[in-house]
Formats: structure tokens, sequence, C-alpha cells
């Protein structure tokens, strides 16, 4: 790291207001190991090199830190940068990285494991590969057991395995609060793979006081774009039988950073959710929404409604909103009750409560629905994130986010 060290050395003596003082307690070390690290005389770990990278280059951290990670040398640092280069998206450096150390043995499943997640990121392989791809790495120790397990989750939960997810990410959160400061940064990326899981589950367990909290975790981390969108999704979804401004207004967030991805399923994805929003909650849609949820919206109650469903169902399947509005169209406490036993069955806890709202609305009156109204399953644990768990990512947000649980 002779190059690199040097390259550090020179930027804070050329810097107006930084000492190497002032710099070592902002990235959260000793004056003397900063010293050693700059004079070439001892390391600097991945993840004080990385709060490094934001004192140092406020403006373009992104940009560095991708070039850092190119050029760092310890296994250890390596290993991390692998992590770093996922969890924060950068799909180019994260190949640069694999196709860097592809023939390199100390780091062979790292590279095997990663190259699972780019060709995950790439769409190169979906969701029900993931678990046949890893078990063809072999075994795995450590954290990479860890996050093969945790890896795992996007299978089930693309098979809608909700109760497998929760089980697997409270097992994974338990071995990763086991982890030493020597793998501080793994742990701070780890429990935020953990967060964006546990609040996706939460929400749909209908546990909305855990999934704003995991959501706002995410969301003032700030780690990459993607997962911030995804965690307004998760917030927006939570206010959906409480607070219809709060429900559209987050999930129009969402909608607008995912249109800076560049990722069209995503960007697509996220308008859908946002209109069908607005279709159940009586919201506007926009004139450039999709003509057959338009048509749907001035036909809502008259007797081309449900034939308009069914049209709007057979192109976009079975999506949980247009159930349920399907079932509203038809006005029947019967077809309302098939529409909540349906939801349940599939543990689907948010919309099951939903349609017994409806189902109240419609005259039911019996105790059972006011239990179903409630029925949602606990997420949060003993062990508490803390607000601010992810310090390494020490960037300013536009998003802050003070949702309370």
């Amino acid at each position: 790291m002779n190059a690199l060290s040097k390259e550090i050395y020179n930027l804070i003596e050329d810097h107006d207001t930084l000492n190497i003082e002032t710099v070592a307690k902002l990235i959260g070390c000793t004056k003397q190991e900063l010293s050693r690290f700059l004079n070439n005389k001892g390391g600097l770990s991945f993840r004080k090199l990385l709060r490094l990278s934001y004192v140092l280059f406020p403006d373009n951290q992104e940009e560095i830190m991708a070039n850092w990670c190119l050029r760092i040398n310890t296994t250890e640092s390596i290993k991390q940068s692998f992590e770093y280069a996922s969890i924060t998206r950068n799909k180019k450096v994260l190949k640069q990285l694999i196709d860097l150390y592809a023939n390199d043995k100390t780091v062979s499943k790292y590279v095997a494991v990663y190259s699972i997640l780019y060709d995950f990121y790439t769409d190169e392989i979906g969701a029900k590969d993931i678990v046949s791809r890893l078990n063809k790495v072999g075994q795995l120790a450590g954290e990479l057991a860890i996050l093969s397990d945790i890896i795992k989750c996007y299978n089930y939960y693309y098979f809608e395995k909700y109760h497998l997810i929760l089980e697997t990410a409270k097992e994974a959160e338990k071995l990763v609060y086991q982890f030493n400061d020597r793998h501080l940064f793994i742990k701070e990326s780890y429990l935020h793979r953990i967060a964006e899981l546990l609040g996706h589950v939460s929400v749909h367990f209908n546990d909305v006081e855990s999934a704003r909290y995991y959501a706002s975790l995410i969301i003032n981390a700030n780690i990459c774009a993607k997962t911030v969108s995804g965690a307004f999704d998760i917030v927006g979804m939570s206010y959906l039988s409480e607070d219809g401004n709060e429900c559209i207004e987050n999930l129009r967030i969402r909608y607008e950073i995912a249109k800076t991805l560049g990722e069209p399923s995503i960007e697509k994805m996220a308008r859908r959710n946002l209109d069908y929003a607005k279709l159940y909650l009586n919201f506007k849609l926009d004139a450039d929404s999709d003509p057959i949820l338009l048509r749907l919206q001035n036909n809502k109650g008259s007797e081309f409604e449900l034939k308009l469903l069914k049209e709007a169902i057979f192109q976009q399947g079975e999506d949980d909103f247009l159930v349920l509005l399907r079932a509203c169209a038809r006005n029947s406490l019967e077809k309302m009750h098939e529409c909540r036993r349906y939801f349940f069955k599939q543990s689907n806890y948010l919309f099951a409560s939903i349609a017994a709202r409806e189902a109240k609305k419609l005259g039911e009156t019996s105790a059972l629905v006011d239990d179903f109204i409630k029925i949602k399953i606990e997420i949060k644990g003993d062990v508490k994130f803390e607000e601010n768990f992810i310090r390494c990512f020490n960037r300013s947000s536009h998003h802050r986010c003070s949702i309370s649980a």
C-alpha cells in the first residue's frame, strides 16, 4: 500500500484545514495509528480507510473509494472491498474485483459468492436461482457462511417463504453481533442487509412499527439509492390503512428515487405500486399512468369496474392490490371474507388486516373481524439496532428520516 499511503499523506499535508490529529479523530483512530499508516509502517483497517475517503473527498467519495478498493493489498481489506462494492451496488467495481482476483486462491470463495451477487444484480440470474448457485460453491465458513444465509433470503422472498426469512435473518443477526472490532465494517454492512430483510418482512406481517423502525435505519444510513428507495416503499405500505397521505407521499419518494437508478424494472414496479395505492385510497392518478388503471379509476363504482379489474389482472398478474380492489368492487361481505382468507393463507397479514377492515365497513360485527384487523407477527426482538448503527458511511442525506417505532 506504499503508493496509496504516500498519496494520502500528501493530501493531508497539502490540505488547508486538516492535519493528522484532526483526521485521526474524524476516522476513529489514534494519531499514532494514522501516522504509522502514512509512513508505511502499519496498516489501516478497511473501515477507517472508508471513513478517510469521506473526510478527504466529500464531493467525489464514491469515485475515490472505488479506486482505493482496486489498490488495497491486504487479504482482510480485499475481502471487505467485495462487500463494500456489493452493499453500495457498485456493479462496475464489483465486477472489476471479481476479475482482478479470479485466480487468487486466498479469496476464491469470496470471488465465487460475490459473483453470484453480481449476476443477481445484473439480472443474469433470478432470485429463484440463488440457492442452487450457492450450493455449487461448496462449504462456507465464518462471515461468508452468514452472508450466504442472508443471500438465501432473497430466494425465500421470491418463493414467499416469509417465516423462513424471519427465522434465517434473526439467526444471522445473533451471529453478526458476535463479530469483534476487526470485523466492524462487515458487522455494520451485514446488519444493514438484515435490517432490509426484516423491514420487508415486518410490513408483510403487519408489524408496522417494526417496519418503520427498520426502514428508518436504512434511510438514515443512506448507503445506496436502491436500498433507500426500497425503505420508502416499506414506510409507505406501513401507512396504507392508517394515513393515506403518508402512504402516498412515501411511495412517491420511492418512485422518484427509483427513476434515478437506471433500472427500468424497479422504476416500473415503484410506479405501479404508487398507482395501485392511489386507486385503493381514492387519490387521483397522474395523466401518464397506465391506461388500464386510468380507465379503472374513471369507472370506479360503475358496472364496468369488475371487467376492467379482470383485464388489469390478466395484464399485470394477481397483485395484492388488484385482488383487494376486486373484492371491494364486488361489494359483498362473503367475497371480502374470501379475500381475507386468501391473504391469511399467504401469511400476508397486512392485506388480511385491510380486508378485515373492509369487511367491517360492509357490516361485519363479529369479534373475529376485530381480531383480524389487529393480526400481526411482532418482528423486533430484545436487541435493538442503534439509529446510527452504520457509522462508517458518513455521508449527508437528503432523505433524513425520523420515523419512530
